[in-house]
This record gives structure tokens, C-alpha cells and sequence, in this order.
């Protein structure tokens, strides 16, 4: 055998053992479920639920705690209510939204906006997408 042969037998068997190992990794990746959230439902209308009880959403057990999932801020504001907002900012369409002092803060710019959407200051006047919040149980719904 030729090197330039051996190199390209080398070149597939290397090639296939990746596609392989890539494959199996892929196929295990799309079969995870995360346990505190769950995808759309289409008879509930909610774009995704958050088990509270999981250890993934400790952050919503205290007032003026937050996560982000699915490009949403999700938090427990000061009065023990759940609220939520797209992450993606008015002023430059940056995903930069947080929940700070019980309001939505986009870190980029320090666009404000208060719990319904309104913007606070000059960055956020154009508002703020907000999403809808109900609770059963331990179970959070964002909806539309």
C-alpha cells in the first residue's frame, strides 16, 4: 500500500469513528429531558411550565429571584408574585434583559421597565414584551 493510499484509509475509518461517536452523542442529547421544564401545551396554552420544587428553579423560591429559559426572564418579585419578560431589549434588540429591584434591566444599555412592560426611562420607552403567569401546585405556565 502507497502512503498516500494508507493516508486516505486512515482519513475514512477516522472520519466514520467520529460520525459514530457524534451520533450516539447526538441521539442521547435529543432524548434529555430537563425535569423542571416542560415544552408547549397546546390544550393549557403555556409556552413552557417550571416545576418550583426542582433544585434547577431555587432561584424563584425567594422575592427578587430570576432565571432565564427559552430567551425569558422568569422571576418572583417583590410581592411573592411570578412575572415574566422576554429577554430580547426594545432600545437595540439586545438579549440582555434581567430582573433587578423588582423591575426588568437590560445590562447592556440600562434600559428600565416596570413589572407590566413600561419602559422607566429614554432606553426602554418603546416597552417590554411580558408573558403571562399562572401557578398550580408547584407548577409554573408561561403563557403568551
Amino acid at each position: 500500500m502507497e502512503r498516500k493510499e494508507f493516508l486516505k484509509s486512515i482519513g475514512a475509518a477516522a472520519a466514520l469513528a467520529v460520525t459514530f461517536s457524534c451520533l450516539g452523542a447526538c441521539s442521547q442529547a435529543e432524548d434529555f429531558t430537563a425535569p423542571d421544564v416542560i415544552t408547549p401545551d397546546p390544550e393549557t396554552g403555556a409556552l413552557f411550565t417550571i416545576d418550583l420544587s426542582a433544585s434547577s428553579s431555587s432561584e424563584l423560591q425567594n422575592n427578587g429571584g430570576y432565571l432565564i429559559l427559552n430567551n425569558i426572564v422568569v422571576a418572583k418579585n417583590n410581592s411573592g408574585n411570578y412575572v415574566a419578560a422576554t429577554v430580547v431589549c426594545s432600545h437595540e434588540q439586545k438579549k440582555d434583559v434581567i430582573f433587578r429591584s423588582n423591575e426588568f434591566y437590560c445590562t447592556a444599555h440600562g434600559a428600565r421597565f416596570d413589572l407590566n412592560g413600561k419602559g422607566l426611562n429614554n432606553d426602554g420607552s418603546n416597552g417590554l414584551k411580558i408573558y403571562g403567569t399562572s401557578l398550580n401546585g408547584t407548577i409554573l405556565s408561561i403563557t403568551n
